[in-house]
This record gives structure tokens, C-alpha cells and sequence, in this order.
């Protein structure tokens, strides 16, 4: 396994002109820049902080056909098919329960997630009452009294863009965290390491500033029950909620509508929804916040693609007609369906059964990490000399893994 870079950047910078430079992350600016190195241009990427995000409970929010029509409604399930289909590792498919208030809205959704679960090669949806559930009963007495088991379709953004970071780095991008651009004057980039306080300048014929989604919240909760074990998830007017448990409290994430910007329409909308007070819900200090853009840059790119986003891309890169996604697949296997994942997964579990790993918490790893799980095993392993206790076995291994080779810091 290759070293851990050194935390002065600017050392191993040797190259100061660039085509393009990347400023912040999300998937589709990833993607690019990998698809610009692959290309041949020169490019760099940095980002203020890790690269972390904290949003892996996003999911790909299913709609009716005639839906798939409106704007930009069929840019996004296009965007996750094309993911799926090259990553299907990477998509997480977690048993989720979903809850409606009326057996007649349970029914369609459950009819169209069966069509989605088909069309994928996956699981159907089982119907539940919640009242044959004695774990549920705080959300049937809150008015929800149907619900479906389902595998949520739903990936894991973070690991998404590590894995293809690398990819870019492979390619030749330089990419580059705890950097941070203080000023630009035409070509000439002024950036500044966060970490060593040092100063350098660059030059770069673009500049593309990556925006994080905004729309995403976050909060501690506090529910006079918990006994329930799978994540939740409930649709209200302005979001939906994904309900985790934690050790002594509830994760409530809540993706919103793209019009929400005002998080206390969210708390107003949960405490409605399970009748909650105000001093219920905490929110989560270091959740992401949207941050002003440093310099002006000559384009900048959301979350997710807009329609007219290939256009503004080919007026900006003419040589390049076909922005495709990187492969990112285990080397040497040929399933490629989601429904085989799962043996895959099995076969990847058996392997590392000896490390004394819970079954759960290796599928868990599988789904997150991805072709990675080889060497996380391989790490477990070699750290048996040191201690036979299988939650630190993990922990070191997914540690020195994530050192080793995602540009952590500690």
C-alpha cells in the first residue's frame, strides 16, 4: 500500500500551471475533473477541509413515470442509473422502513417501489401494520399506521467521491485538502495551505468552484421511544426524514425540497410530524454549512447536473464532446447486477470471518468502502499480532486504510 502524502502540499506541488482548477467537491465536479485528467489537461483540485461529507443517507427519491417528465426530475434518476450501473457496489441498500398515514398511499408507493425493485433485479417491498409491530408504537400512535420493509435505494456519496477522487489521481489530477484559495487575478490563483500557514501562487486557465447541495439538515432528537432498530423513513411536506438511532439519541437527516432554505421550516415540520417541542430537537453543530465563494470562478457546478450543464461544459472544454463516469469496479469480477452484489458480499464476508467480524457490520464495510474491502481485510488481518478483539481489529484497519490512502490527516 502506498504511503500516507505528506501534509505540506505545496512539496509535492512541482506543477504550478493548470488547464483547470477544481475548488470544493461534489460527485458531478469529480467526475469532470477525472474525465479532464483522462483527457490529458492538467488539474487540480482542493477543498478547504477533508474530504468528508455529511450526507451518506442521501437516496434517490423514487417517482411516478409521469413524473420522470419534469424538469429536472429525470436529469437526476438518469444521473443515479449511470452511477448504479458502473458502481453498484457503492449503492447502498440498507432494510428500511417507510411509513405513510393511509393504507391507500402505502398501496401506490408500494406498487411503484416494486416496479423500481424489478426493473434492478432486487427485493420487493413487504407490507407492514404497525400495529402487529409493539416497536413501532410511537410512530402508529403519531398517526402513521401503514409502512413497507424495503432495501432503500439510496448511495453512499461520500465513499462515491473518494473512490473517484482517486480515480483522478491516477489519472494525473493533483488533489489537494486543507487548501484554500484566497484570491485570483486573471490567470494567477493565490492559495494558502491551512495546515502549515504557507503561501503559493499558481496559474490556471479555469477556475470551476463545486457547490455542496444546501438543502440538507440535520439534528439530534429526542423520542419517548426507541426501540425500534431500523432506520425510518417518513415523506412530509417540505422533506423527507430518515430517523437513525444512535447510542443515547435519534439522527434525524432531512433532505429537503429544492425551494427550502429556512431550516425552521424543517423543525417546524418535524415537531408537527411526531409532536415534538422545541428543546426535542438539536441541531447537529457540525452539519454542513454552505460557504461563501473565495474567488470568482469561470463556472460554477451544483450537486447535481442541470440540463443545460453539458453546454456550458462543452463551451468551456470544445475538445471534449462525451462526459462519461469512471468504472470503478472490483478488477476481475463480472457481476454487475445489483441483485448479485449480495453473493459477492457473502463470498467477501467468508474471507474475513476469521477476524471474528460481525456479519452485519462487514456488509456495512462492504457497501461503504467498496473494492477497498480487500485491503481493510487484508489490514484486520496483519493487525491479529496486536489484538484479537474484532471491533478493534476494524477500527485500526479502516484507520490506517483511510491514512494510507484518502488524504487523512490523523
Amino acid at each position: 500500500m502506498k504511503k500516507a502524502p505528506s501534509a505540506r502540499i505545496f512539496n509535492d506541488l512541482n506543477e504550478t500551471d493548470f488547464d483547470v482548477v477544481f475548488l470544493g467537491v461534489n460527485l458531478p465536479g469529480v467526475l469532470i475533473a477525472y474525465q479532464l485528467a483522462s483527457a490529458g489537461k492538467k488539474v487540480a483540485l482542493f477543498i478547504e477541509g477533508d474530504f468528508e461529507r455529511q450526507d451518506d443517507f442521501r437516496f434517490t427519491r423514487m417517482f411516478p413515470e409521469t413524473m420522470k417528465e419534469l424538469s429536472g426530475v429525470g436529469s437526476r434518476l438518469d444521473y443515479a442509473a449511470q452511477m448504479q450501473q458502473s458502481a453498484p457496489h457503492l449503492f447502498l441498500q440498507q432494510r428500511m422502513v417507510w411509513l405513510r398515514g393511509n393504507a391507500l398511499s402505502n398501496q401506490l408507493i408500494t406498487r411503484s417501489y416494486n416496479q423500481l425493485a424489478v426493473r434492478n433485479h432486487s427485493e420487493k417491498a413487504g407490507t407492514l401494520k404497525l400495529g402487529d409491530y409493539p416497536e413501532f408504537s410511537f410512530f402508529r400512535q403519531s398517526g402513521y399506521t401503514h409502512g413497507i420493509l424495503c432495501r432503500e435505494y439510496r448511495y453512499n456519496h461520500s465513499r462515491l467521491m473518494l473512490e473517484w477522487l482517486k480515480t483522478a489521481s491516477r489519472e494525473g489530477a493533483l488533489v489537494g485538502n486543507f487548501i484554500k484559495a484566497t484570491d485570483r487575478d486573471g490567470r494567477v490563483l493565490q492559495l494558502e495551505d491551512l495546515i502549515s500557514k504557507e503561501k503559493k501562487k499558481i496559474k490556471a486557465e479555469r477556475v470551476i468552484q463545486l457547490t455542496a447541495d444546501s438543502r440538507l439538515f440535520q439534528f439530534e432528537v429526542r423520542l419517548p421511544d426507541t426501540e425500534w432498530k431500523n432506520p425510518v423513513r417518513i415523506s412530509g411536506e417540505f422533506a423527507d426524514y430518515i430517523l437513525s438511532r444512535g447510542k443515547e439519541s435519534v439522527r434525524a437527516t432531512a433532505f429537503a425540497e429544492d425551494t427550502v432554505n429556512d431550516e425552521k421550516q424543517i423543525i417546524d415540520e418535524l415537531k408537527q410530524l411526531f409532536s415534538l417541542s422545541h428543546e426535542d430537537i438539536l441541531p447537529v453543530e457540525n452539519r454542513k454549512q454552505t460557504s461563501a465563494i473565495p474567488v470568482k470562478p469561470d463556472l460554477t457546478i451544483p450537486d447535481f447536473l442541470a440540463e443545460e450543464m453539458s453546454e456550458k461544459l462543452a463551451n468551456l472544454f470544445p475538445g471534449i464532446t462525451e462526459w462519461k463516469i469512471p468504472d470503478s469496479w472490483f478488477s476481475g469480477e463480472d457481476d454487475r447486477h445489483i441483485s448479485q452484489v449480495f453473493e459477492l458480499a457473502q463470498r467477501k464476508f467468508y474471507e474475513a470471518k476469521q477476524t471474528g467480524i460481525d456479519e452485519a457490520w462487514f456488509m456495512e464495510l462492504f457497501y461503504r468502502f467498496g473494492p477497498a474491502i480487500n485491503d481493510l481485510t487484508e489490514l484486520a488481518y496483519d493487525a491479529m499480532s496486536e489484538t484479537r478483539d474484532p471491533l478493534l481489529l476494524w477500527e485500526q484497519a479502516i484507520s490506517r486504510y483511510e491514512q494510507a490512502n484518502e488524504w487523512r490527516i490523523s
